[in-house]
């Protein structure tokens, strides 16, 4: 009987997994390549301490021809997000299906035939056969999942190969077998009426005590399972005995388990019951050394990892793991998510001996820890471990280095045990190598030396994701060395076009912005981008003069679509026709001229209040709040380095100060002004206009003001509070 899959996770496993991957499923890029914190959102192809640990594991797996890495194209929801290809969301790069059952694996027989042709043959109804058949294949862990259509099949098809059991008989135990399938969970008297009670032969007999045992366990009376499966493990009928002695071991571990994981599956292996655990491991062994190619041997030794794991044996589970590695035919899906569920769950298995293992589980001590948070894993616990890398020294060297880059910041240290020479072909541990020679180069303001090293792997590199990092190493590098324009120079090896556009709209001049506004050898995306980013901040950074001249670039009825991402937006747009804003009056009877009107009554000294009104209109008619070219990334991520356009960005409330402060302000500039420095708190009580902290009794002044000296107002008669 068909009971399981090869590699199953508890549900206890699966809620592990969970709460340390996300709970949120929104991701958003964050640019940085030398990241020691963990980040599901922003996973790098060389191994990091930043990944999550299935992804190391994968990468460590691809280099011996265990893996492949998948080389996915972004999904629309990615684009719209504004990501590359690196970094990339954990979803983009595992396999998807990489949960599985809850008790543990499982491997039987399918017969060929269907299960409605067994039905037949055997001389049922066609509606003997429910209508969900598989409704527990599918769902979350739970041993129910086995009670599916395949193991049916494998119990029909047993039925018709039994010698003399008479028809009737087949019928009656076929029909309770299709009847069992329906649901999981059954009392006493209803078993009574669905299984048969009625049957002489000894093999129906048999039969039927396994229908009864399979029922309790379902059901979760695993002694009464027991029981029925230890009356067979003798057996004259091979099939019933050995899956007998399968089910007792079983059992015997559900048993072990079943106050060991809460109402959301999570696990408190204090619960485990090791006595009976003991037995489980025991009768594992046993079915094992009786049927070491049977049916279900590949479940059996899933089963003993899953003993092992709640045995919190990690030495044992550990090295099963790497047997299974070595065998190069494992289901590496479930297998990775199983070790990161079982295994690397825990602090620093002081057990471990496989090299592969060891470095991802180092790789995540090396993660960014508070300075008083003690940590597992110090240089020398990591240079004791080099016996265990005998086989593979580079991987050695390889951590040594990372630990002294991030860990203890000594870049100078760090290059002292990465190789100088490049081989000819990469792979991920080779890429790792040089990528991490190339951050220590910067760490120590060899900007050129690294920048040497970025472009001597470009041609070499062949394995997927492994070109577009060194992409975003060399824009980062151009950036942080202040050569911006090598990236938009004709030849550049940066192409990636998101990676050029965060630095046009955070980091570029207004020069090179009107060079790639105009630049023929720029896509049309590139080039709206950069005309944006130079309007935008022109208008917005007080070059009114150049916004002036630059709207020439525009074209009279531009045809682009609207910019999103490019621009910095998530989920959203805006199009170049923003800069022919036409003014008019607003709901409220406040009327502007057209922008560019705007920019020129700016440019007079001191700026008209109406002007200055009239740019905070033109910022709240077209949502331009907060907007993305006004925020700066982090300066550990591309485009955080200091801004080349001159100027500080406006803000609606700027203005407004102004006006309030100018006494001679025209009645209506200054009541409007007024009105609306009082509504960027509306309704939450923060700005929603700037940065400034007004504080409520200046904000009560303000509403005073209004409604006693410009009461006459409409502003002053529609402003019912203040915030």
């Amino acid at each position: 009987m068909r009971l399981l899959t090869l590699l199953a996770l508890t549900i206890g496993c699966l809620g592990v997994q969970e709460a340390r991957a996300s709970s949120d499923d929104a991701c958003y890029p964050s640019w940085n390549l030398k990241r020691d914190t963990l980040d599901l959102c922003n996973s790098l192809p060389f191994l990091s301490p930043g990944n999550d640990s299935r992804i190391n594991l994968q990468l460590l797996l691809a280099d011996d021809g265990q893996a492949t890495i998948a080389d996915r194209p972004l999904s629309d929801d990615e684009q719209q997000l504004g990501y590359g290809k690196v970094p990339f969301p954990m979803a983009r790069w595992l396999d998807d299906g990489l949960s599985a059952d809850a008790d543990g694996p499982a491997n039987g027989t399918q017969t060929s035939a269907p299960l409605a042709d067994l039905v037949a043959r055997i001389g049922l109804p066609a509606d003997s056969l429910p209508q969900s058949a598989d409704s527990f294949a599918s769902g979350e862990g739970s041993r129910c999942r086995s009670n599916n259509a395949g193991t049916v099949q494998d119990f029909l098809g047993q039925l018709l190969l039994v010698e003399g059991l008479p028809t009737d008989e087949r019928q009656s135990l076929a029909r309770a077998r299709l009847t069992l399938l329906g649901a999981c969970q059954w009392d006493e008297t209803q078993l009574t009426v669905m299984l048969p009670g009625d049957l002489k032969s000894a093999q129906g007999k048999a039969f039927a005590t396994y229908l009864k045992g399979a029922a309790e366990f379902y059901s979760g009376r695993f002694g009464e399972a027991l029981k029925a499966f230890r009356a067979l493990q003798d057996s004259n009928l091979p099939w019933l005995q050995e899956t007998a002695r399968y089910m007792v071991a079983r059992g015997q571990l559900n048993e072990a388990q079943q106050n060991a994981f809460d109402d959301m599956g999570y696990p408190d292996l204090r619960k485990v019951d090791k006595n009976v655990l003991k037995n489980a491991e025991a009768s594992l062994g046993d079915y094992l050394k009786r049927y070491p190619q049977g049916q279900y041997a590949a479940s059996a030794k899933g089963l003993l990892r899953r003993v092992y794991w709640l045995m919190s044996d990690e030495g044992r589970l550990a090295g099963e793991y790497a047997e299974l590695f070595a065998r190069r035919d494992a289901d590496l899906g479930p297998l990775i998510q199983e070790v990161d569920n079982k295994l690397l769950v825990t602090a620093h298995p002081v057990d471990v001996r496989d090299p592969r293992l060891l470095a991802v589980l180092d790789l995540i001590q090396m993660r960014h820890h508070e300075p008083n948070e003690a940590r597992a894993l110090d240089s020398a616990g990591l240079a004791a471990q080099k016996e265990l890398f005998a086989a593979q020294p580079a991987l050695h060297d390889y951590l040594t280095a990372a630990y002294r880059l991030y860990v203890e910041e000594k870049p100078a240290e760090a290059l002292k045990s990465l190789p100088q020479e490049i081989p000819e072909e990469l792979d991920y541990l080779a890429f790792s190598q040089q990528a991490l020679r190339g951050f220590a180069l910067e760490a120590g303001n060899d900007w050129l030396g690294a920048e040497k090293l970025w472009l001597h792997l470009l041609p070499l590199v062949r394995q997927p994701l492994q070109h577009d990092q060194l992409e975003l190493a060399l824009a980062f590098n151009y950036e942080r060395s202040d050569r911006l324009v090598k990236v938009f120079a004709e030849g550049s090896p940066v192409q990636t076009p998101i990676i050029r556009e965060i630095l046009l709209r955070h980091v570029a001049g207004p020069d090179l912005l009107r060079q790639q506004a105009r630049s023929a050898l720029a896509s049309v995306e590139e080039r709206d981008t950069a005309l944006f980013a130079l309007l935008y901040k022109d208008l917005l950074h007080g070059q009114y003069q150049a916004f002036i001249d630059d709207l020439a670039l525009l074209p009279a009825e531009p045809t682009s679509k609207p910019l999103g991402a490019s621009i910095g937006y998530l989920y959203g747009s805006m199009p170049l026709t923003l800069f022919q804003w036409p003014g008019g009056k607003n709901d409220t009877g406040y009327e502007c001229p057209a922008i560019v009107d705007v920019a020129r009554d700016l440019l007079q000294n001191p700026r008209p209040p109406k002007a200055l009104n009239c740019l905070g209109e033109f910022i709240l008619r077209n949502g331009l709040d907060g907007f993305p070219l006004d925020s700066q990334p982090s300066e550990r991520e591309l485009g955080g380095g200091e801004s080349l356009f001159p100027g500080t960005a406006y803000s609606r409330m700027d203005g407004y100060l102004k006006v309030i402060a100018d006494k001679q302000a025209p009645e209506d500039d200054r009541a409007y002004a007024l009105f609306r420095a009082i509504n960027c708190y509306a309704p939450s009580g923060f700005n929603g206009c700037g940065s400034q902290d007004i504080p409520p009794s200046q904000r009560k002044q303000w509403f005073r003001t209004l409604k006693s000296q410009y009461a006459a107002t409409p502003w002053a008669k529609a402003l019912k509070y203040y915030w």
